[in-house]
């Protein structure tokens, strides 16, 4: 009988090379790269670029994911022509509309972040299934936050435990080596994401952590 496969694992926050290998290395899926000036993880347009290349150049053959929040057509172009990544995620407040603009002005797929804190924004997630590739569900952040995620809030696995999407989607969220197995057998999740679960300090991933992570995953 042929096994089931692991759940897929994005390692979202690179900012070196070091992390990157590691990830690919040990079976991440996708790499996130972050341009937000407020994160601990912010790369300028040209880091970001740089870095991509940097990853391709060493062989990595993974999607490369640039993460923005509420991008303007300015920076869409630039990721598109300057950074030139496989995906996008939108980790603001794009509606179902912007998403959709989003996808036709790039060209690329998105992978669209909802937060969440009860069943009614489950609820209203499901408007994103018609223009987003990917959904992806994050940890509602404190109203006077400065960072929409990576601050390593979860929320409740149970509100998605049964739940269907008709596009393939990612658990978010205070996952770190030691939960993510307990949250995968909650929410039912096929994929998860990870950022702040695997640094030892805000915006420094540790290649340990995040071989840990993805042990724990493939060990499912």
């Amino acid at each position: 009988m042929t096994q089931p496969a692991a759940p897929h694992t994005k390692i979202c926050g690179i900012s070196t090379l070091e992390a990157a290998r590691v990830a690919a290395r040990d079976g991440a899926a996708f790499l996130g790269f972050i341009h937000f000036a407020k994160s601990p993880r912010h790369l300028t347009i040209n880091e970001m670029a740089a870095l991509m290349q940097a990853v391709r150049d060493d062989g990595i053959a993974l999607p490369l994911v640039s993460v923005t929040v509420n991008p303007d057509e300015t920076l869409l172009t630039a990721l598109r022509d300057v950074v030139k990544p496989d995906m996008i995620q939108l980790h603001g407040h794009e509606t179902p509309e912007r998403v959709a603009e989003v996808k036709a002005l790039t060209g690329l797929p998105v992978i669209k972040a909802i937060s969440v804190s009860n069943a009614d924004d489950l609820t209203a997630a499901k408007a994103y299934e018609y223009s987003a590739d990917y959904l992806l569900f994050d940890a509602r952040t404190p109203k006077d936050a400065d960072l929409p995620g990576g601050l390593g809030l979860s929320f409740d696995w149970t509100l998605l435990a049964g739940r269907t999407w008709r596009k393939p989607w990612f658990l978010a969220g205070g996952l770190d080596p030691d939960n993510v197995a307990e949250a995968l057998r909650i929410s039912g999740a096929e994929a998860v994401d990870v950022s702040s679960g695997v640094e030892s300090a805000p915006g420094l991933k540790s290649p340990e952590l995040i071989s840990r992570f993805l042990r724990s995953v493939k060990a499912l």
